[in-house]
């Protein structure tokens, strides 16, 4: 086959985050591309690709975005490269919770979302 463009989709799929209240209150990384208003603040949970880029565009259209991070960056990719990836993340406002695991996400009783976390070994 020729072209001159080619574009390889893996047609991978978001998992559910198996924690109490994951499935009730997030949504995907598929799902934010049919809301119709932009989020307000915003987790993001995980650190890789497709994460980072959800992170990072979310964060140039102006919303407030912290990503949570369970070991590194990319995994799988260049590390010194990954970290840099970050790095400049932070410098554009991007927000990070390293070294950290959702727990369960929870309604307070002012309808805001809750998130516990474990961080390192707490």
């Amino acid at each position: 086959m020729t072209a001159k463009y080619i574009l390889i989709a893996t047609g991978g799929r978001p998992s559910d985050p198996g924690i109490p209240g994951g499935k009730e209150y997030s949504i995907s990384s598929d799902d934010i591309f049919w809301r119709t208003e932009k989020p307000g603040r915003t987790l993001v949970v995980g650190a890789s690709y497709i994460a980072l880029e959800c992170g990072g565009f979310m964060n140039s259209l102006g919303v407030d975005v912290t990503v949570m991070v369970r070991s590194i960056f990319l995994r799988g990719f260049d590390q010194q490269i990954a970290n840099k990836i970050g790095d400049y993340m932070a410098g554009q406002g991007v927000k990070f919770i390293k070294e950290a695991v959702p727990v369960s996400i929870s309604l307070n009783s002012e309808g805001r979302k809750v998130v516990i976390y474990k961080q390192g070994e707490d």
